[in-house]
Protein backbone atom coordinates (compact mmCIF):
# COMPACT_ATOMS: atom_id res chain seq x y z
CA UNK A 1 0.00 0.00 0.00
CA UNK A 2 1.20 3.51 -0.70
CA UNK A 3 0.46 6.84 0.88
CA UNK A 4 -2.08 9.17 -0.72
CA UNK A 5 -0.35 12.39 -1.76
CA UNK A 6 -3.18 14.72 -0.84
CA UNK A 7 -3.54 18.46 -0.47
CA UNK A 8 -5.07 18.61 2.99
CA UNK A 9 -4.32 21.83 4.84
CA UNK A 10 -2.60 21.63 8.20
CA UNK A 11 -4.91 22.29 11.15
CA UNK A 12 -4.69 25.66 12.83
CA UNK A 13 -3.05 24.72 16.16
CA UNK A 14 0.50 24.13 14.91
CA UNK A 15 -0.04 20.43 14.28
CA UNK A 16 -0.44 19.50 17.94
CA UNK A 17 -3.51 18.47 19.92
CA UNK A 18 -4.18 20.50 23.03
CA UNK A 19 -4.24 18.27 26.10
CA UNK A 20 -7.53 19.54 27.49
CA UNK A 21 -9.85 16.54 27.35
CA UNK A 22 -12.12 14.74 24.92
CA UNK A 23 -13.82 17.82 23.52
CA UNK A 24 -10.68 19.00 21.72
CA UNK A 25 -10.24 15.58 20.11
CA UNK A 26 -13.83 15.68 18.89
CA UNK A 27 -13.27 19.17 17.48
CA UNK A 28 -10.13 18.14 15.60
CA UNK A 29 -11.82 15.10 14.05
CA UNK A 30 -14.96 17.06 13.15
CA UNK A 31 -12.88 19.80 11.53
CA UNK A 32 -10.64 17.38 9.62
CA UNK A 33 -13.41 15.18 8.23
CA UNK A 34 -16.05 17.88 7.91
CA UNK A 35 -14.03 20.81 6.58
CA UNK A 36 -10.35 20.09 5.81
CA UNK A 37 -10.87 17.01 3.64
CA UNK A 38 -12.73 17.61 0.42
CA UNK A 39 -12.61 13.97 -0.73
CA UNK A 40 -10.43 10.85 -0.50
CA UNK A 41 -7.74 12.42 -2.72
CA UNK A 42 -6.91 14.83 0.13
CA UNK A 43 -5.71 12.05 2.45
CA UNK A 44 -1.99 12.05 3.32
CA UNK A 45 -1.56 8.35 4.19
CA UNK A 46 -3.02 5.04 3.07
CA UNK A 47 -4.57 4.40 6.50
CA UNK A 48 -8.01 5.57 5.45
CA UNK A 49 -8.16 3.83 2.09
CA UNK A 50 -9.39 0.32 1.37
CA UNK A 51 -6.88 -2.41 2.29
CA UNK A 52 -8.07 -4.81 -0.38
CA UNK A 53 -10.71 -5.25 -3.04
CA UNK A 54 -14.10 -6.06 -1.46
CA UNK A 55 -16.16 -9.10 -2.43
CA UNK A 56 -17.78 -8.85 -5.87
CA UNK A 57 -21.23 -8.63 -4.28
CA UNK A 58 -20.10 -5.66 -2.18
CA UNK A 59 -18.59 -3.98 -5.24
CA UNK A 60 -21.86 -4.46 -7.12
CA UNK A 61 -23.79 -2.94 -4.22
CA UNK A 62 -21.43 0.06 -4.09
CA UNK A 63 -22.28 0.90 -7.70
CA UNK A 64 -25.79 1.82 -6.58
CA UNK A 65 -24.58 4.16 -3.81
CA UNK A 66 -24.93 7.90 -4.64
CA UNK A 67 -21.75 9.57 -5.91
CA UNK A 68 -21.57 12.15 -3.13
CA UNK A 69 -21.76 9.43 -0.48
CA UNK A 70 -18.95 7.47 -2.16
CA UNK A 71 -16.74 10.52 -2.63
CA UNK A 72 -16.86 11.38 1.08
CA UNK A 73 -15.89 7.85 2.19
CA UNK A 74 -12.69 7.65 4.29
CA UNK A 75 -12.69 4.05 5.55
CA UNK A 76 -9.76 1.62 5.81
CA UNK A 77 -11.40 -1.55 4.52
CA UNK A 78 -14.72 -3.13 3.68
CA UNK A 79 -15.99 -4.52 7.02
CA UNK A 80 -19.24 -5.77 5.51
CA UNK A 81 -20.13 -9.45 5.89
CA UNK A 82 -22.44 -11.21 3.48
CA UNK A 83 -25.42 -13.29 4.55
CA UNK A 84 -26.91 -10.58 6.78
CA UNK A 85 -30.40 -10.48 5.28
CA UNK A 86 -33.00 -9.46 7.86
CA UNK A 87 -30.42 -8.37 10.45
CA UNK A 88 -30.32 -5.15 12.47
CA UNK A 89 -27.06 -3.31 11.70
CA UNK A 90 -25.45 -0.41 13.56
CA UNK A 91 -22.71 1.56 11.77
CA UNK A 92 -20.40 3.37 14.22
CA UNK A 93 -18.90 6.55 12.83
CA UNK A 94 -20.94 6.13 9.67
CA UNK A 95 -19.56 9.30 8.06
CA UNK A 96 -21.10 9.93 4.67
CA UNK A 97 -22.92 6.60 5.01
CA UNK A 98 -21.29 4.44 2.34
CA UNK A 99 -21.22 1.26 4.41
CA UNK A 100 -24.73 1.92 5.74
CA UNK A 101 -26.04 2.31 2.20
CA UNK A 102 -24.44 -0.96 1.15
CA UNK A 103 -25.83 -2.72 4.22
CA UNK A 104 -29.30 -1.37 3.43
CA UNK A 105 -29.12 -3.53 0.30
CA UNK A 106 -27.61 -6.55 2.07
CA UNK A 107 -30.16 -6.72 4.91
CA UNK A 108 -33.11 -6.28 2.56
CA UNK A 109 -36.37 -4.53 3.24
CA UNK A 110 -36.99 -6.54 6.43
CA UNK A 111 -33.67 -5.56 7.97
CA UNK A 112 -32.69 -2.17 9.35
CA UNK A 113 -29.56 -0.03 9.39
CA UNK A 114 -28.69 2.82 11.76
CA UNK A 115 -25.67 5.06 11.29
CA UNK A 116 -24.19 7.15 14.11
CA UNK A 117 -21.71 9.96 13.48
CA UNK A 118 -20.70 13.12 15.35
CA UNK A 119 -19.89 15.24 12.28
CA UNK A 120 -22.86 17.38 11.16
CA UNK A 121 -21.52 17.79 7.61
CA UNK A 122 -21.24 14.02 7.15
CA UNK A 123 -24.65 13.34 8.68
CA UNK A 124 -26.22 15.78 6.22
CA UNK A 125 -24.63 13.93 3.29
CA UNK A 126 -25.86 10.54 4.53
CA UNK A 127 -29.38 11.79 5.21
CA UNK A 128 -29.72 13.70 1.95
CA UNK A 129 -29.93 10.63 -0.29
CA UNK A 130 -31.48 8.00 2.02
CA UNK A 131 -35.13 8.12 0.97
CA UNK A 132 -34.45 8.28 -2.77
CA UNK A 133 -31.94 5.45 -2.47
CA UNK A 134 -34.40 3.13 -0.71
CA UNK A 135 -37.02 3.97 -3.33
CA UNK A 136 -34.47 2.96 -5.96
CA UNK A 137 -34.22 -0.40 -4.16
CA UNK A 138 -38.03 -0.70 -4.47
CA UNK A 139 -38.53 -0.65 -0.70
CA UNK A 140 -41.92 0.53 0.54
CA UNK A 141 -40.18 2.61 3.18
CA UNK A 142 -36.59 3.47 4.08
CA UNK A 143 -34.80 0.82 6.12
CA UNK A 144 -32.00 3.09 7.30
CA UNK A 145 -31.62 6.19 9.42
CA UNK A 146 -28.74 8.38 10.57
CA UNK A 147 -28.28 9.82 14.04
CA UNK A 148 -25.87 12.53 15.17
CA UNK A 149 -24.02 11.38 18.27
CA UNK A 150 -20.79 10.07 19.76
CA UNK A 151 -19.89 6.39 19.46
CA UNK A 152 -18.72 6.40 23.09
CA UNK A 153 -22.21 7.41 24.23
CA UNK A 154 -24.67 5.41 22.17
CA UNK A 155 -27.09 5.54 25.07
CA UNK A 156 -27.37 9.32 24.62
CA UNK A 157 -28.09 8.70 20.93
CA UNK A 158 -31.05 6.51 21.91
CA UNK A 159 -29.45 3.14 21.12
CA UNK A 160 -30.99 0.53 23.43
CA UNK A 161 -29.43 -2.56 25.02
CA UNK A 162 -29.27 -5.69 22.84
CA UNK A 163 -31.00 -3.91 19.94
CA UNK A 164 -28.64 -4.91 17.10
CA UNK A 165 -27.36 -8.15 15.58
CA UNK A 166 -24.33 -6.65 13.89
CA UNK A 167 -22.18 -3.61 14.67
CA UNK A 168 -19.80 -2.39 11.98
CA UNK A 169 -17.19 0.36 11.94
CA UNK A 170 -14.68 1.50 9.37
CA UNK A 171 -11.45 3.17 10.52
CA UNK A 172 -13.24 5.08 13.29
CA UNK A 173 -12.50 3.50 16.68
CA UNK A 174 -8.90 4.78 16.53
CA UNK A 175 -10.27 8.35 16.31
CA UNK A 176 -12.04 8.00 19.65
CA UNK A 177 -10.49 9.46 22.82
CA UNK A 178 -12.14 6.67 24.86
CA UNK A 179 -11.73 3.38 22.99
CA UNK A 180 -12.54 1.34 26.08
CA UNK A 181 -16.00 2.88 26.25
CA UNK A 182 -16.56 2.35 22.51
CA UNK A 183 -15.99 -1.38 22.95
CA UNK A 184 -18.19 -1.47 26.05
CA UNK A 185 -20.99 0.30 24.20
CA UNK A 186 -20.70 -2.01 21.19
CA UNK A 187 -21.04 -4.98 23.54
CA UNK A 188 -24.01 -3.41 25.31
CA UNK A 189 -26.07 -2.75 22.18
CA UNK A 190 -25.40 -6.16 20.62
CA UNK A 191 -27.92 -8.94 21.12
CA UNK A 192 -26.53 -12.26 22.32
CA UNK A 193 -25.06 -14.01 19.29
CA UNK A 194 -24.31 -10.70 17.63
CA UNK A 195 -20.97 -9.50 16.35
CA UNK A 196 -18.78 -6.40 16.15
CA UNK A 197 -17.27 -6.74 12.66
CA UNK A 198 -14.91 -3.86 11.87
CA UNK A 199 -11.72 -2.56 10.29
CA UNK A 200 -9.32 -0.23 12.05
CA UNK A 201 -5.68 0.82 12.37
CA UNK A 202 -3.31 -0.79 14.87
CA UNK A 203 0.34 -0.40 15.79
CA UNK A 204 3.12 -2.78 16.82
CA UNK A 205 3.93 -0.62 19.86
CA UNK A 206 2.52 2.04 22.18
CA UNK A 207 3.00 5.40 20.50
CA UNK A 208 4.93 8.22 22.22
CA UNK A 209 3.02 11.32 23.23
CA UNK A 210 4.37 13.57 20.47
CA UNK A 211 2.87 11.18 17.86
CA UNK A 212 -0.43 11.00 19.73
CA UNK A 213 -0.56 14.81 19.81
CA UNK A 214 -0.04 15.28 16.06
CA UNK A 215 -3.27 16.63 14.56
CA UNK A 216 -2.75 15.55 10.94
CA UNK A 217 -1.69 12.05 11.98
CA UNK A 218 -4.72 11.87 14.28
CA UNK A 219 -7.09 12.81 11.48
CA UNK A 220 -5.33 10.33 9.19
CA UNK A 221 -6.09 7.49 11.68
CA UNK A 222 -2.44 7.04 12.72
CA UNK A 223 -2.00 8.86 16.05
CA UNK A 224 -4.97 7.09 17.61
CA UNK A 225 -3.84 3.60 16.60
CA UNK A 226 -3.82 1.24 19.55
CA UNK A 227 -0.96 -1.13 20.32
CA UNK A 228 -2.52 -4.37 19.13
CA UNK A 229 -2.01 -6.22 22.42
CA UNK A 230 -3.65 -3.38 24.34
CA UNK A 231 -6.62 -3.60 21.98
CA UNK A 232 -7.00 -7.32 22.70
CA UNK A 233 -6.97 -6.63 26.44
CA UNK A 234 -9.64 -3.94 26.10
CA UNK A 235 -11.80 -6.17 23.90
CA UNK A 236 -11.67 -9.03 26.40
CA UNK A 237 -12.39 -6.68 29.29
CA UNK A 238 -15.48 -5.45 27.43
CA UNK A 239 -16.77 -9.03 27.10
CA UNK A 240 -15.41 -10.04 23.68
CA UNK A 241 -13.48 -13.04 25.00
CA UNK A 242 -11.86 -14.26 21.78
CA UNK A 243 -10.98 -11.54 19.22
CA UNK A 244 -10.45 -13.01 15.74
CA UNK A 245 -8.49 -11.44 12.87
CA UNK A 246 -10.13 -11.78 9.47
CA UNK A 247 -7.59 -9.86 7.37
CA UNK A 248 -4.60 -7.54 7.76
CA UNK A 249 -2.65 -5.17 5.51
CA UNK A 250 0.37 -3.02 6.28
CA UNK A 251 0.05 0.77 6.10
CA UNK A 252 3.00 2.68 4.65
CA UNK A 253 3.46 6.29 5.71
CA UNK A 254 5.57 7.54 2.80
CA UNK A 255 5.07 11.27 3.32
CA UNK A 256 8.63 12.26 4.42
CA UNK A 257 7.57 14.68 7.16
CA UNK A 258 4.98 12.34 8.68
CA UNK A 259 7.30 9.34 8.39
CA UNK A 260 9.89 11.21 10.43
CA UNK A 261 7.31 11.81 13.17
CA UNK A 262 6.22 8.15 13.50
CA UNK A 263 9.77 6.74 13.35
CA UNK A 264 10.01 2.93 13.41
CA UNK A 265 6.40 2.28 14.38
CA UNK A 266 4.64 -0.19 12.08
CA UNK A 267 0.91 0.18 11.35
CA UNK A 268 -1.64 -2.27 9.98
CA UNK A 269 -5.23 -2.05 8.86
CA UNK A 270 -6.94 -5.07 10.44
CA UNK A 271 -10.47 -6.40 10.18
CA UNK A 272 -11.54 -7.96 13.47
CA UNK A 273 -14.50 -10.13 14.39
CA UNK A 274 -15.70 -9.83 18.00
CA UNK A 275 -18.61 -12.10 18.94
CA UNK A 276 -20.94 -11.51 21.88
CA UNK A 277 -21.51 -15.01 23.21
CA UNK A 278 -21.86 -14.83 27.00
CA UNK A 279 -20.98 -18.03 28.86
CA UNK A 280 -19.93 -19.72 25.60
CA UNK A 281 -16.52 -18.24 24.86
CA UNK A 282 -13.55 -19.22 27.01
CA UNK A 283 -10.16 -17.58 27.48
CA UNK A 284 -8.48 -20.50 25.70
CA UNK A 285 -9.58 -22.86 22.95
CA UNK A 286 -10.83 -26.05 24.59
CA UNK A 287 -11.47 -29.42 22.96
CA UNK A 288 -14.91 -31.00 23.29
CA UNK A 289 -14.71 -33.14 20.17
CA UNK A 290 -17.12 -30.87 18.28
CA UNK A 291 -17.43 -30.81 14.51
CA UNK A 292 -18.82 -28.01 12.33
CA UNK A 293 -20.06 -28.21 8.75
CA UNK A 294 -20.76 -25.18 6.57
CA UNK A 295 -23.93 -25.55 4.52
CA UNK A 296 -22.92 -23.22 1.68
CA UNK A 297 -26.03 -21.13 2.21
CA UNK A 298 -24.51 -17.62 2.20
CA UNK A 299 -24.88 -16.04 -1.22
CA UNK A 300 -21.40 -15.18 -2.47
CA UNK A 301 -19.83 -17.86 -0.29
CA UNK A 302 -21.42 -20.94 -1.83
CA UNK A 303 -18.22 -23.00 -1.91
CA UNK A 304 -16.51 -22.00 1.32
CA UNK A 305 -16.71 -19.58 4.23
CA UNK A 306 -13.81 -17.81 5.95
CA UNK A 307 -14.47 -17.25 9.63
CA UNK A 308 -11.05 -15.71 10.28
CA UNK A 309 -7.46 -15.86 9.07
CA UNK A 310 -7.05 -19.48 10.14
CA UNK A 311 -10.51 -21.01 9.66
CA UNK A 312 -11.88 -21.60 6.18
CA UNK A 313 -14.82 -24.01 6.02
CA UNK A 314 -15.32 -25.90 2.77
CA UNK A 315 -18.99 -26.47 2.03
CA UNK A 316 -20.16 -29.85 3.25
CA UNK A 317 -16.78 -30.85 4.71
CA UNK A 318 -16.70 -31.62 8.46
CA UNK A 319 -14.08 -29.74 10.48
CA UNK A 320 -13.00 -30.48 14.02
CA UNK A 321 -13.27 -27.22 15.97
CA UNK A 322 -12.60 -25.87 19.43
CA UNK A 323 -15.46 -24.83 21.68
CA UNK A 324 -15.05 -21.14 20.88
CA UNK A 325 -15.21 -21.70 17.14
CA UNK A 326 -18.23 -23.98 17.57
CA UNK A 327 -19.99 -21.17 19.46
CA UNK A 328 -19.15 -18.58 16.81
CA UNK A 329 -20.58 -20.62 13.96
CA UNK A 330 -23.73 -21.70 15.74
CA UNK A 331 -23.49 -24.02 18.75
CA UNK A 332 -26.94 -24.03 20.43
CA UNK A 333 -28.26 -21.73 17.69
CA UNK A 334 -27.12 -18.52 19.43
CA UNK A 335 -24.76 -16.94 16.87
CA UNK A 336 -26.20 -15.00 13.93
CA UNK A 337 -24.28 -17.46 11.73
CA UNK A 338 -26.10 -20.49 13.18
CA UNK A 339 -28.51 -21.03 10.28
CA UNK A 340 -25.56 -21.53 7.94
CA UNK A 341 -23.75 -24.21 9.95
CA UNK A 342 -24.41 -27.59 11.49
CA UNK A 343 -22.52 -28.12 14.75
CA UNK A 344 -22.33 -31.65 16.12
CA UNK A 345 -21.41 -32.44 19.71
CA UNK A 346 -21.82 -30.70 23.04
CA UNK A 347 -19.56 -29.89 25.99
CA UNK A 348 -20.37 -32.86 28.18
CA UNK A 349 -16.93 -34.38 27.69
CA UNK A 350 -13.75 -32.28 27.80
CA UNK A 351 -10.61 -33.55 26.07
CA UNK A 352 -8.26 -30.83 27.28
CA UNK A 353 -6.78 -27.86 25.49
CA UNK A 354 -7.53 -27.87 21.77
CA UNK A 355 -4.44 -29.02 19.89
CA UNK A 356 -3.65 -25.86 18.00
CA UNK A 357 -0.67 -25.78 15.66
CA UNK A 358 1.90 -23.31 17.00
CA UNK A 359 5.54 -22.41 16.57
CA UNK A 360 7.55 -23.08 13.39
CA UNK A 361 4.96 -25.50 12.01
CA UNK A 362 2.12 -22.99 12.10
CA UNK A 363 2.71 -21.31 8.71
CA UNK A 364 3.04 -24.63 6.90
CA UNK A 365 -0.02 -26.05 8.60
CA UNK A 366 -2.04 -22.93 7.97
CA UNK A 367 -1.20 -23.16 4.26
CA UNK A 368 -3.19 -26.38 4.16
CA UNK A 369 -6.26 -24.22 4.67
CA UNK A 370 -9.47 -26.24 4.81
CA UNK A 371 -7.63 -29.53 4.21
CA UNK A 372 -6.02 -29.37 7.63
CA UNK A 373 -7.44 -31.89 10.13
CA UNK A 374 -8.53 -29.26 12.64
CA UNK A 375 -8.69 -25.51 13.08
CA UNK A 376 -5.29 -23.87 12.90
CA UNK A 377 -4.00 -21.23 15.30
CA UNK A 378 -1.41 -18.58 14.66
CA UNK A 379 2.08 -19.05 16.08
CA UNK A 380 2.28 -18.57 19.82
CA UNK A 381 -1.45 -18.08 20.33
CA UNK A 382 -4.64 -19.98 20.75
CA UNK A 383 -7.55 -19.84 18.29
Amino acid sequence: MSCCNGSAKAPSTGGQLRQDGHNNTYEVVQDYYGKVLGNTRDLKTSACTASGRPHAHIVAAMKKVPAEVMDKFYGCGAPLPLGIDGLRVLDLGSGSGRDSYVCAQLVGEQGKVTGVDMTPEQIKVSQRHADAYCQQLSYKKANMRFVEGHIEYLDKAGIADKSFDLVISNCVVNLSPDKKRVLQEAYRVLANGGEFYFSDVYCDRRLPQHVKDHEVLWGECISGALYIEDFKRLARDAGFADPRVLSSARIDVTDPELSQVVGNAVFHSITYRLFKLPEQLESLCEDYGQVAVYKGTIKGHEHSYQLDDHHTFVTGKPMLVCGNTAAMVGEDGVSWLAKNFQVTGDRCVHYGLFQCVTGPLAPAAASQGPSAPADICGAGSCC
